[in-house]
C-alpha cells in the first residue's frame, strides 16, 4: 500500500507544470523600463544611446512606448515559450501589431537580470535592446 501511495505522489509531482515560473516572469516585466543600449546587427555593434528618452511600459497584455514621456505607440503583445534561433526554448513576447508578414506578430525573446531587461528580435542579424527598469518613485 506505501508503496503505490509513493507512486501515485511521484506521478502527481512530475505532472505538475511551470506555470507558476511563467507567470513570475510576467509579473516582472510589468513597469516601465528606459532603454540604454542597442546592440547587434550585421556588425554586431553596439549604438549609442538616442539623443531622446525611450521608455517603453508593459501592462497587461499591452505594451505602450515613449518618446521624450510622450505616448508614441500602443501595442497589444502575449507571452509565448517557443524555440529559440539562438538555442534552447525561451520565453517570448509576441507584439501583435508589428506584424513582420503575413500575420506573423515579431517576436523577442527577454530576460531579466536584477533591474535588466535584454530584449532580443528573433531573427538573424537583428538586435538586442538593454533596458533599466525605471522605478515608480522616479514618477
Amino acid at each position: 500500500m506505501k508503496k503505490l501511495f509513493f507512486l501515485i505522489a511521484i506521478v502527481l509531482l512530475c505532472s505538475c507544470n511551470n506555470d507558476d515560473k511563467n507567470n513570475s516572469s510576467q509579473t516582472q516585466l510589468k513597469g516601465k523600463w528606459s532603454l540604454r543600449n542597442i546592440s547587434g546587427g550585421i556588425n554586431a555593434m553596439s549604438l549609442p544611446k538616442p539623443e531622446q528618452q525611450i521608455t517603453i511600459e508593459f501592462g497587461d497584455n499591452i505594451l505602450k512606448t515613449y518618446n521624450n514621456e510622450t505616448l508614441t505607440n500602443t501595442q497589444t503583445f502575449s507571452y509565448q515559450t517557443k524555440k529559440s534561433i539562438f538555442g534552447g526554448t525561451k520565453k517570448m513576447i509576441a507584439v501583435q501589431n508589428n506584424l513582420i508578414a503575413n500575420d506573423i506578430p515579431k517576436l523577442q525573446s527577454f530576460e531579466i537580470k536584477g533591474d535588466k531587461l535584454y530584449l532580443k528580435d528573433e531573427c538573424y542579424d537583428c538586435y538586442t535592446y538593454e533596458y533599466a527598469r525605471i522605478n515608480s518613485a522616479e514618477f
